[in-house]
């Protein structure tokens, strides 16, 4: 009997074990063959997409079950899940509601088929994002679920779910949650939040436990900032009726910056209202004077034994409806009474510390929210302060009311609290100040509409924080004397401020503020005057930005716009010896400088100044100016963003400029690159254009004193460099210049347009007089880099000497290389366009031009080719003869220079003559003899090259080529070119 009983027992445990390892090996099949990540991850994605009203995007979803035994764990990885629920044609920042680096979620399935427990072992999320918005309507966008058209009716009272859930543990690390409500006018971030969460449900009850922490909670209403920099810890304990939907608050602990809060009451959810009705109560963890003294931010007082003394009362409400547009009331109050303390191992203690302190907030402005303290009371350490204030209209336009009578010793404090290493206080402060005003009377800048009366006195106080690197010391006599507005008489020396933003000091510094009026106006700004006096005043904001005045004073009133009387007009008279300026490198420097500017509010809120500044003598440097400008007893006036100068004389290096006209928007050119713009007429005795186009290609520390040398063939002159125009100017000059010069040539007497913009400077119908000649020009320069750059110019030239004109164009020399065997004076036009190189020469290759050359009484100068010329065809004179006149027409295109026929009459001949020229120097030519002794007409052409010029007698090509109806036809030919080219360096202008 007992060996059946042996042998069932065998079999039975036999058949368990080789289930559950065809249990085991099913699984293992399933998961690693069937339910892989890259067959689950696109079936999981598009499941999502078509269940919920989202874009769903997930990289990768992963099933395990042995790793995790006896749980199923799935892991989903970067996971980011995109509302639909607001969208209504491009996707924006509020659809973004959920994107994590990695979520897994366990269950227990044992549980359920043992239990009927569903249970969840673990849900966690890390590195996760979550913004929760909630439109004006005050539609979220977090209702994702997808809307079933098919209305089903669901007896919720018979449902066949009985199953009861518990959640072992849900933890969230490190996530940034924003909440956005604009139908409250509610904004909340919360930074580096990090939850845990244990819950469980049956049928009738829901209980969760929770602790969550974060860095920090920022929380803006209505546009105002009401809490920042604040770390939260949460701990709580709560319990939900399912059948009442009432969630109650057994056990919460708060903590605030280090400070500890018991939290209890319910929460009443309405499921038809979506509304939940709050009554929260919050008080204290431990309400005693020490933990009060706790609050004091620990970055000032380190944390030490202290013996204290007193009662203390901290507690409040949380109490109302929170749903569509609507937000519970806030109630808080505070009270210390005869409170005392010590510090272990501190020579003085607090001997009275008294405070009463309530608050009423109701952001949705139902009833008038207020803070008032009732009294606040220190005594001891040689201090004895009383003060009591109140702010009325807390959510609307605040009413500040605080009176106190103050004598504080700091130096005595500080040995009173026990002070983090660096931080260090000195010096005494006695007050006895009475202030009544209106928020909107600062923000408004209606400040003799504020009531101060009484005295403050500051000696030698010193605040110094070496970890933040913080720094004040200051002396300082405030008198406030107004009986209805603002009256005072400010005597401050000594003072001294610095920190990571910046620092002033101020050797010096009186100031008289009265308002001229007796009866207060509510519908106007009341006017205000202040007059103040600066010595050796000094303001810094890192290395880049800074200020300096000798001394100065400074007259300022406020009053009515005439426009709107409920805006300021603030009016600035002000006079300083010397004043000095700098901004990322820029410097300005002034002396004996007057400013009298007003500045007003425009529509767009933002205030528009003018006026007028004069000095004596000014200094302006900038690092995209090599060379620093230099003005001299001038007056400037401006209006916005406008400067309008009149006969300013300003120096540059070797030029002077007097400048009439306006420039805008100089102040964001320097500051911000932005664009300026100045038309202005200059006048000059002398311009070196050399060193402004150094010192506008960004070549520092040139020196501006450097002799310059007017002779032409100076082997010492510096050549023309490319240099590329500044984005960011738009400037329009009408000349009239005495004397520029420009490379190794000086120019005379020039008028006309110059502009510089778009990266290009157009000279246009400007008139000179250079080499002896008259000349008038319009050009364009564009310098696309270093190396590479555009110019499209039209010359007209009168009476010049051809070499002379060599030596001003000495790329002529390569166009007509014939030019060299003639002297004399001729008329010269030429319309052309090229690509220059690094130092402004022409890139032949690239050169197009139209050359139109006249002249009279030429002399063709001896060589070997013309005495060849000159003893076959017997010139009477064999040395040199001359032309009685010459008109060529030439043209250059695609590296060939065409010479149109032209008629000479030299010696006893005349002749028809033309040809190309090719850039190697090559040539061929072409002379037809159309008059001469010979009894026939004939031709010869030349051709070969400079060096070695061949010749030969052929028939004459051009006798039927040079009557007046041809050189009519060639000349509309010539000019038509130059037509084109003007033109189309035109275009680029415009």
């Amino acid at each position: 009997m007992s060996g059946n009983w042996g042998r069932a027992l065998k079999i039975t445990v036999i058949s368990m074990l080789s289930l559950i390892v065809i249990i085991l090996s099913a699984i293992a099949v399933v998961i690693n063959f069937v339910f892989t990540p890259e067959k689950l991850t696109p079936v999981v994605n598009q499941v999502a997409n078509r269940s919920l009203n989202a874009r769903v995007e997930i990289k990768k979803v992963e099933l395990t079950f042995f790793s995790s035994f006896p749980d199923f764990e799935l892991k989903v990885s970067g996971g980011k899940l995109t509302s639909k629920a607001l969208k209504d044609t491009l996707w924006q920042k509020k659809d973004s509601l959920l994107q994590f680096k990695e979520c897994a979620i366990s269950i227990n399935p044992l549980s359920y088929l043992r239990d009927n427990c569903i249970e969840l072992k673990k849900l966690t999320f890390d590195d996760a994002s979550i913004y929760a918005f909630v439109d004006n309507s005050g539609n979220p966008n977090w209702n994702i679920a997808s809307s079933d058209t098919t209305v089903q009716k669901t007896d919720t009272v018979s449902s066949d779910f009985d199953s009861s859930i518990n959640i072992d543990r849900v933890e969230f690390k490190n996530v940034s949650l924003i909440f956005d409500d604009r139908s409250t006018r509610m904004y909340s971030r919360i930074d580096s939040l990090n939850l845990e969460l244990k819950a469980s449900l049956s049928e009738s009850v829901a209980d969760l436990e929770m602790k969550t922490s974060c860095k920090n909670i920022l929380f803006w209403q209505d546009g105002e900032l009401l809490a920042n920099r604040m770390a939260l810890a949460f701990d709580t304990d709560l319990s939900l009726d399912r059948k009442t939907l009432l969630w109650t608050v057994r056990r919460s602990s708060v903590d605030l910056n280090g400070i500890s809060f018991d939290l209890n009451g319910s929460l009443q959810q309405d499921t038809v209202a979506k509304t939940i009705d709050v009554d929260l109560k919050y008080g204290l963890k431990t309400p005693d004077v020490a933990t009060v003294l706790d609050m004091i931010p620990e970055s000032v007082i380190r944390k030490s034994a202290v013996t204290a003394n007193g009662k203390v009362e901290f507690s409040g409400t949380i109490k109302g409806i929170y749903g569509d547009k609507q937000v519970p009331v806030l109630t808080m109050l505070m009270k210390i009474q005869q409170a005392s303390a010590h510090y272990k191992g501190m020579p003085y203690g607090i001997d009275n510390l008294t405070a009463d302190l309530n608050c009423y907030l109701d952001v949705m402005k139902r009833q008038p929210s207020y803070l008032d303290l009732k009294i606040f009371r220190f005594q001891g350490a040689e201090t004895d302060v009383l003060a009591d204030g109140r702010i009325d209209d807390l959510m609307d336009d605040p009413l500040v009311t605080f009176n106190t009578r103050a004598k504080i010793n700091f130096s005595t404090l500080a040995r009173t609290f026990p002070l983090q290493k660096g931080v260090e206080i000195g010096g005494k402060l006695s007050a006895d100040l009475h202030f009544n005003g209106r928020l909107s009377a600062i923000k408004e800048k209606d400040l003799g509409r504020l009531y101060i009366k009484g005295d403050v006195t500051v000696r030698d106080v010193l605040l110094r924080d070496i970890n933040k690197d913080f720094d004040f010391k200051s002396n300082a006599e405030l008198n406030f004397t107004g009986d209805h507005s603002l009256a005072a008489g400010v005597n401050v020396h000594d003072f001294t401020i610095k920190s990571r933003m910046g620092s002033a000091q101020v050797k010096q510094m009186s100031a008289v503020i009265s308002t001229p009026v007796t009866a207060m106006d509510t519908t106007k700004v009341i006017p205000l005057d202040c007059k103040v006096a600066l010595a050796q005043a000094k303001v810094a904001m890192g290395d880049s930005v800074g200020g300096y005045s000798q001394k100065t004073e400074a007259s300022v009133t406020v009053r009515p716009s005439k426009r709107n009387v409920k805006k300021p007009v603030f009016d600035l008279y002000l006079r300083t010896d010397s004043l000095f300026l700098k901004s990322n490198g820029t410097r300005i420097g002034m002396d004996l400088a007057g400013f009298k500017i007003s500045t007003f509010q425009g529509r767009d809120s933002l205030w528009y100044p003018k006026g007028t500044v004069g000095f004596n003598r000014l200094f302006f440097s900038t690092p995209e100016f090599g060379l620093p400008i230099r003005m001299k007893q001038a007056e400037v006036t401006f209006e916005r963003k406008t400067i309008n100068l009149k006969q300013a004389k300003l120096r540059v290096g070797h030029s002077d400029i007097t400048a009439t006209g306006s420039v805008s928007n100089l102040a964001k050119a320097i500051l911000k690159n932005e664009l300026l713009t100045a038309r202005l007429k200059v006048v000059s005795k002398q311009i070196n254009c050399n060193q402004l186009i150094e010192a506008l290609s960004g070549l520092e520390n040139m020196d501006e004193n450097a002799s310059e040398t007017d002779t032409i063939s100076s082997a010492s002159v510096d050549k023309a460099r490319l240099f590329i125009v500044p984005k960011n100017v738009d400037l329009e000059f009408e000349t009239n210049i005495g004397r520029v010069r420009y490379n190794h040539m000086i120019f005379e007497n020039v008028q006309g347009k110059v502009e510089v913009k778009d990266q290009m400077v157009n000279l246009e119908n400007l008139s000179m007089k250079a080499l002896d000649a008259e000349m008038k020009t319009s050009m364009l320069y564009k310098g696309d880099s270093d190396t590479d750059g555009y110019a499209g110019f039209n010359f007209d030239i009168y009476k010049i000497n051809i070499g002379k004109l060599v030596t001003f164009i000495p790329e002529l020399d390569t166009i007509v290389p014939m030019l060299r065997s003639f002297k004399g004076l001729v008329d010269f036009n030429i319309a052309a366009e090229s690509r220059l190189d690094s130092l402004m020469n022409i890139r032949i290759p690239t050169l197009r031009a139209a050359v139109h050359i006249k002249g009279d009484s030429l002399v063709l100068l001896d060589g070997d080719t013309f005495r060849k010329l000159a003893k076959i065809l017997m010139f009477k004179n064999k040395k040199e003869n001359m032309f009685d006149s010459i008109s060529v027409n030439i043209t250059v295109d695609k590296g060939e220079v065409k010479v149109y026929p032209f008629v000479v009459e030299i010696d006893r001949y005349k002749a028809a003559v033309g040809g190309t020229q090719n850039l190697d120097m090559s040539f061929n030519y072409h002379v037809s003899i159309l008059k001469s002794p010979l009894p026939f007409k004939a031709g010869v052409d030349l051709y070969g090259n400079l060096d070695k010029v061949k010749f030969k007698i052929t028939r004459a090509k051009y006798k039927n080529m040079v009557s007046p109806v041809q050189i009519s036809q060639i000349d509309s030919t010539r000019l038509n070119m130059g037509k084109v080219i003007t033109s189309h360096f035109k275009r680029l202008v415009n």
